[in-house]
């Protein structure tokens, strides 16, 4: 009950607010109206301000009063009815019939509903339908005395005005009941949410371990009451510290890879500041949200010192245990090498298929790829079959973009640096050469490389190690190295632009992706699979494509290849409204082709050939009307003679489809056998 008086006063105080607000832009309208214009009434100003500084005070004496209010509802209709008093005198000193005003029994109605509900709502739009057409009466006497009869353009705006009373009350009551609904079932919830945090502080106050939880980068923002036992440190002093710096022994250095799904456990010895030594054990476990998204960790720790002794001789059990598992569990390599994975590549035309095969044949080893073609082809999925289908298929896939990364930073990228290698650099960083140990690295516009880095790269690909900016150790690595570019590195290598021997190094073998262009047999294919995948992701059921979109589709010259063709899918997808997609459904670009290119299209796929078609003899009028009529009669056909329902399938008016059916002769329908749903004749 005190929250919902609570609750009132302040939507009352809001009202309040508004009211000085409107009358405040009266006043000044006044003022400017009295102070500016020539002629005119001066008694004007001083007739219209009078009241509407009595509605000032009562306005601020009603916001003061409101705590002191007993009936707080009853005291709400006043103000309500109030703002309709004053909003009818407003109306009558600003032209009555002609005022431009009556729209503000609107906020009045909105008032009412936002305090009151429905009921409210419902009594101040009765009461503001009262008030106006009491005004409205009253004026018409006097200009009807004044010779000048009220007639029905007059009326009818009041008429609607009031119909727009009622409108507004219902949907004002309406948003406001589920407004007020919605107020109190996050209130429930905000509840509920203090009530679970009080919960979750007394469950880990209250286990016998210690809890710490952090943000995703290992900062800690909770440390419980047997974390700051265990470690003689006080919450305050570790709030906004990485965890790995209270425990410096943690093997997870939050680097902002995350643990994925796993669990990590720890044994560290922690030294606490009173030179107390012990042993812990730590575990780490990442939290989620709803959305599977990383946002924190939580760590559980607890002292194993008097039990280190057997815990070591566990661990060291349970490693000779493992050691002899791998051992039994090794397989021969190459058992599943008929298992190919050529996932989101589509097409089967004769330059596809070529890349399959050699695919297959360089996937079951370690030589170098490079491949080549336009942007947009496809290459890092080829680069990704490649891996998926050799020996490194289980290690990790690192692929980088040479051209996306500035030069000052791409050696540190692809190399890594030690701790103070330069401004920044405050711990040591492992490159993606070494990210991808074991497995393969694709090199993703290896032609935009500068030619210091070349000479690096060269050294990696023939001595397997390289130095990490600013180190002094050697790094051995076993990488694959698959690279691509769109580039003519021939053409690089005479400008002196891209080194013989790094390219020599890289093309080992060297894989050509044909531009769209080259492979038209392959868009048909492409075009519904990513019509599949749009269709799905944005929740549309377009299911097939239109005789006459593919045709604009095989058309095109794709000079962004197959991700050009992506996106003119995601965009037909995206604003189709039927079940197939159309002409209408693609780009510009796709349905303004010049009529030559359309031409071309046709040429390919008139059926029997074009040539075939135009040696027939007939005439375009003919041959046009002959399809009509097939047309026509198969449409009579589908719907066993009823010509309305055939109509509707052709997508023309009933009148239009007797016209036809005149022309051809078609018109007596049970001629053919067909029922006739025309009327009778007279």
């Amino acid at each position: 009950m005190i929250d919902e008086r609570k609750d009132l006063i302040e939507k009352m105080r809001w009202l309040l607010f508004l009211r000085v607000v409107i009358l405040s832009f009266f006043l000044g309208a006044a003022a400017l109206f009295h102070f500016f214009k020539q002629e005119g009434d001066p008694h004007f100003f001083y007739t219209l301000s009078i009241p509407l500084i009595i509605a000032y005070a009562i306005s601020i004496a009603s916001a003061f009063t409101l705590p002191n209010i007993p009936d707080l509802r009853f005291f709400a209709h006043l103000q309500v009815d109030f703002d309709v008093v004053l909003i009818t005198g407003i109306i009558w000193l600003t032209g009555d019939f002609t005022s431009p005003f009556p729209f503000l029994y609107n906020l009045a109605v909105m008032n009412g509903a936002i305090l009151l509900f429905y009921r409210g709502a419902f009594f101040t739009a009765g009461f503001s339908s009262l008030c106006y057409v009491a005004l409205l009466s009253w004026t018409s006497v006097l200009h009807y005395g004044s010779g000048v009869p009220v007639s029905w353009p007059h009326l009818m705006p009041a008429v609607l005005n009031i119909g727009s009373f009622f409108a507004i009350a219902g949907l004002g009551g309406f948003l406001a009941s589920k407004l007020s609904e919605t107020e109190r079932l996050l209130k429930e919830k905000h509840t509920d949410y203090l009530e679970l945090e009080a919960l979750k502080e007394t469950l880990l106050q209250g286990v016998g371990s210690g809890v710490a939880i952090t943000d995703p980068e290992g900062r800690i923002n909770y440390f419980n009451s047997q974390a700051q036992n265990l470690t003689s440190l006080p919450e305050a002093s570790v709030k906004g510290k990485k965890l790995d710096e209270i425990f410096p022994g943690m093997t997870h250095n939050f680097n902002g890879s995350g643990v994925g799904r796993s669990v990590l456990t720890d044994e560290i010895a922690f030294a606490a500041p009173q030179g107390n030594q012990k042993q812990l054990r730590l575990t780490l476990a990442p939290l989620s949200n709803a959305s599977d998204q990383l946002i924190g960790y939580v760590s559980i720790f607890e002292d194993i010192s008097k039990q280190k002794e057997v815990e070591e001789k566990l661990r060291l059990e349970d490693e000779l245990r493992r050691a002899r598992e791998f051992d039994l569990e090794q397989k021969p390599a190459g058992v599943d090498d008929a298992d190919f994975c050529f996932e989101g590549i589509i097409g089967k035309s004769g330059g596809i298929e070529k890349i399959y095969h050699l695919v297959q044949k360089v996937a079951g080893n370690s030589t170098n790829v490079l491949i080549t073609g336009e942007s947009g082809t496809g290459k890092e999925l080829i680069a990704r079959a490649i891996h998926l289908n050799g020996s490194r298929k289980n290690m990790p896939f690192v692929a980088v973009n040479c051209g996306a990364i500035p030069e000052s930073l791409i050696e540190s990228e692809l190399f890594g640096h030690a701790r103070g290698a330069f401004t920044g650099a405050v711990a040591d960083h492992l490159g993606l050469f070494k990210q991808a140990d074991q497995g393969t690295i694709f090199l993703d516009e290896v032609g935009e490389l500068p030619l210091h880095l070349q000479v690096k790269l060269l050294r990696v690909l023939q001595e397997k190690a390289f130095t990490p900016v600013g180190g002094n150790k050697q790094i051995k690595v076993d990488v694959r190295v698959i690279s691509a570019t769109n580039r003519d590195l021939q053409k690089e290598m005479e400008d002196g632009r891209f080194r013989r021997d790094l390219f020599y190094r890289l093309n080992v073998v060297q894989i050509v992706m044909p531009p769209l262009r080259n492979r038209k047999e392959d868009i048909p294919s492409l075009a519904h699979f990513f019509m599949r995948k749009f269709a799905a992701s944005h929740g549309k059921q377009v299911e097939e494509i239109s005789s006459g979109a593919l045709m604009r589709l095989m058309g095109y010259g794709y000079p962004g290849n197959v991700r050009e063709l992506e996106n003119i899918i995601e965009h037909a997808v995206a604003v189709a409204n039927k079940n197939i997609m159309t002409e209408e459904d693609l780009p510009a670009q796709i349905k303004e082709l010049p009529i030559n290119e359309e031409a071309e299209v046709f040429e390919k796929t008139a059926p029997g050939g074009a040539d075939l078609f135009f040696a027939k003899g007939l005439s375009l009028d003919v041959e046009l009307e002959t399809h009509e009529k097939c047309i026509l009669l198969g449409a009579l056909k589908r719907t066993n003679g009823v010509q309305k329902r055939a109509a509707e399938i052709l997508g023309i008016n009933y009148r239009s489809l007797r016209h036809r059916l005149e022309k051809y002769g078609l018109l007596n329908s049970r001629s053919l056998g067909l029922a006739d749903d025309s009327p009778p004749s007279q």
